[in-house]
């Protein structure tokens, strides 16, 4: 069998939300994919504090870890590849931002940080069942920004008249907009892991169930996409797996001939 590459998506993919863990049958499955001599990529829009979490969930952690949609790539334990957003960009978009109240945030090497806290962060993250990120006003003029996320709804997407077509864009709540480069995304570090490994992309296989996921799915020639996930990634994906709880990652495996 020829050596393919599994990209795996985090949240709501390999990790449920609802049973709080990665199901067995999932890891066992991942890891009889390695045992094969197949390449196994966790690839996800967490950035560097959800590093612990992934160590305290996975038997073996994936020796290549993509974070923040493929803008940070670390293997075996090494970073290997970053990418930045331009400091003048978000400078203007965060200058944008306080002279209309707006609070925004963005992730740095260490996670994310927020300038403020107003009734809608609030609402955010009681609706993700998080904890409020850190707050610490004018972070962007101390730490580079990888991405930046905006507490406006669609609506609002006008007081930005200009700037946010220089991103990719996607609302991950009706209050939050997230913001990365166009020269970014999860496509971009699945390319960078094809070239790294030496693997023909026709032997590629992605697994999302987010709008994070759409340019991962759109860039392999086999794209999962989990049955709880977004309605558009499904329409475009080869293949639709059950939920995570449902052995969701293992049912795909085998309609694959993998296990």
């Amino acid at each position: 069998m020829a050596k393919s590459i599994f990209f795996f998506d985090f949240d709501n993919t390999l990790y449920s939300h609802q049973s709080k863990r990665i199901p067995p049958s999932a890891l066992e499955s991942l890891e009889t994919l390695k045992r094969q001599g197949h390449v196994v990529v966790l690839i996800s829009g967490r950035g560097n504090e959800s590093l612990p979490l992934f160590q305290s969930e996975f038997v073996c952690l994936p020796d290549t870890v993509c974070l923040l949609n493929g803008q940070i790539i670390y293997h075996q334990g090494k970073l290997v590849f970053e990418r930045r957003l331009p400091d003048l960009d978000t400078q203007a978009l965060f200058n944008r931002a306080k002279e209309r109240d707006i609070v925004y945030g963005g992730y740095n090497f260490q996670g994310l940080v927020i300038s403020g806290v107003n009734n809608r962060v609030r609402t955010v993250w009681q609706d993700f069942q998080g904890d409020i990120p850190l707050v610490k006003p004018g972070f962007e003029a101390a730490d580079p920004v990888y991405q930046a996320c905006l507490y406006i709804t669609e609506k609002e997407q006008p007081l930005f008249a200009g700037m946010l077509e220089e991103y990719v864009t996607n609302w991950s709540h009706p209050y939050l907009c997230n913001l990365i480069s166009k020269k970014a995304g999860k496509s971009v570090a699945i390319g960078w892991c094809l070239r790294y490994f030496g693997i023909d992309a026709e032997n590629a296989y992605a697994f999302g169930d987010g709008y994070n996921d759409m340019d991962m799915l759109a860039a392999v020639p086999h794209g999962i996409a989990m049955e709880n996930g977004f309605d558009p990634l499904k329409e475009i994906a080869e293949y639709v797996a059950p939920a995570p709880d449902r052995d969701g990652i293992q049912r795909a495996l085998q309609h694959y001939r993998f296990l």
